[in-house]
């Protein structure tokens, strides 16, 4: 029997995940429980697709975000209406599987931890959710109980140490999650469990890599090195994500040393041209051989290193329009 969790489910335009979403959650043994839809604006059936198990789900509650809003923003809008001794941040594209959820109560209500994640399956699939491009297990995987600083967004965490952590950064677009569960692990402890917590059910977006660029992702990878200074082991397993960087580390760092040799000898500027020109047609080169994305490497080498920079100095989304919150259900 699963007991005393605010399950905090956040959507937007996932009409197609979200149905096995709450599928899988009115499937389980739930007591004294409640559900927290939060759907962020959605231009398709989200919304009616949360609407449509009202009856079917206890304690079943639905809210809408509009004007600014991100996934912080809808985790945030959930903690409003949660009463119970247990949050479950849960994405609205996992479907969600009974066994984390029993094994991370045990672990939480023995003492041996105050928050707890697991494994994800996933399913890839195209535009529009007619065709599997890919599907596999462990996308993420623990091999035994470890703890952990960071994860994505989907674990459980008592009530308790979720008020002394706070709110979710809503100037985040991306990110926030780890910054979150970075400041959680700050007061309690946070465990990786090695059960799986569900499926993945997403869309290829590692093939649209103009996307990040264009909204200032990586800046918010900035902003999490800012936050975490204090902390240089946190810091190396950050950095340790965005390896693809390196390059870019290495062609900016040619770049200023061919400034400082050019105004001694200006004549050296065509051979440090030539040689920062060669080294990305040959990085770019190479990751078509590998038959990768170009444009996706280009942009993750070269333009996101800049971004992460301005992001150690500079928040995202300081000006954002206010947020209306409305509970519809």
């Amino acid at each position: 029997m699963i007991e005393n969790i605010s399950f905090i489910v956040i959507a937007r335009n996932e009409s197609f995940a979200i149905e096995k979403c709450l599928a899988s959650i009115a499937s389980m043994p739930l007591t004294e429980c409640e559900v927290i839809c939060v759907d962020s604006d959605s231009a398709d059936d989200t919304l009616d697709v949360m609407k449509g198990y009202i009856g079917k789900i206890q304690n079943y509650k639905i809210i809408q975000c509009s004007g600014y809003f991100n996934a912080a923003v809808g985790r945030n809008a959930g903690l409003r209406y949660a009463t119970k001794n247990y949050i479950f941040f849960v994405d609205g594209d996992l479907e969600l599987y009974p066994d984390f959820i029993s094994e991370a109560l045990d672990k939480i209500e023995s003492g041996k931890a105050d928050a707890a994640t697991g494994g994800v399956d996933e399913i890839v699939y195209s535009d529009d959710y007619k065709q599997i491009k890919k599907a596999g297990s462990y996308r993420k995987y623990y091999p035994r109980v470890m703890e952990i600083s960071y994860s994505g967004g989907t674990f459980l965490v008592t009530s308790k140490l979720n008020e002394t952590v706070g709110d979710w950064n809503k100037r985040m677009d991306i990110n926030e999650d780890i910054d979150f569960t970075l400041r959680l692990q700050r007061y309690g402890k946070f465990l990786a469990l090695p059960v799986t917590m569900g499926t993945h059910h997403t869309l290829s977006y590692n093939e649209r890599p103009w996307l990040h660029f264009k909204k200032r992702f990586r800046m918010c990878f900035g902003m999490l090195i800012r936050k975490n200074l204090d902390q240089p082991k946190t810091i190396l397993l950050l950095l340790k994500q965005y390896r693809g960087i390196l390059a870019g580390c290495i062609v900016y760092l040619l770049l200023l040393t061919g400034i400082v040799f050019t105004s001694i000898q200006p004549q050296s500027f065509h051979y440090v041209a030539f040689l920062v020109l060669l080294l990305v047609v040959s990085d770019l080169a190479w990751s078509a051989v590998r038959k990768k994305n170009v444009l996706n490497c280009f942009l993750t080498h070269y333009l996101h290193l800049p971004m992460i920079v301005a992001g150690i100095f500079f928040d995202t989304n300081r000006n954002h329009p206010p947020t209306v919150v409305k509970r519809i259900w």
